[in-house]
């Protein structure tokens, strides 16, 4: 694209990123942190599992050392989401509430479009639904909390239609490159 990393990060307008819904979300109390952490991560985590198998050596490499790292962030979201679910009546109903709010963006994540086309390595985002959700679905049995029976999001981050929440985190990542435009970090 002809664009350094810092003109992508920081010098690009909210309708040109490309990220679901899920990745905007406030980060609210704890338990909604958690619960974000989860299904990121779950979905995360059988993402790169499947680049680390795929041809491309380059891509094959990057997966298998974001494995290691996502499966840290998905072991310390399910090891808190046991914790707040088998503790006091007040942190069982936050993280119950937390993923009742969360439940309703993990759908945007499974959703193929044009753009997978393009990637033959590449896992389609619909044939991770299964494995991602057999996850999450242990871990509720685990928790003992029911799957979230909410209505999917109408989230179109992807092609860069995104909730109110970007605008104002993307305002305070560019604030200082934008203000100081060609310093070097």
């Amino acid at each position: 694209l002809g664009k350094t990393e810092d003109e992508l990060a920081y010098f690009r307008d909210e309708h040109e990123f490309r990220s679901a819904w899920l990745f905007e979300q406030p980060n609210g109390d704890f338990g909604h942190t958690i619960a974000r952490g989860l299904l990121t991560s779950a979905f995360q985590f059988e993402l790169y599992t499947q680049l680390a198998a795929t041809p491309s050596q380059g891509l094959s490499g990057i997966a298998a050392k974001s494995v290691k790292e996502v499966a840290y962030h998905r072991d310390h979201a399910v090891q808190w989401t046991l914790r707040l679910a088998g503790g006091t009546d007040e942190s069982r109903s936050r993280i119950e509430r937390a993923l009742i709010n969360t439940w309703p963006y993990l759908d945007e994540l499974f959703r193929d479009d044009e753009l997978h086309d393009r990637f033959d390595a590449a896992p389609r985002p619909s044939a991770l639904r299964e494995p991602v959700m057999s996850v999450l679905r242990q871990v509720l049995a685990e928790a003992e909390l029911d799957e979230p029976k909410t209505t999917e999001s109408s989230g179109d981050g992807r092609h860069g239609h995104h909730s109110t929440y970007l605008g104002p985190i993307l305002a305070e990542m560019q604030v200082l490159a934008r203000r100081h435009p060609g310093a070097s970090w």
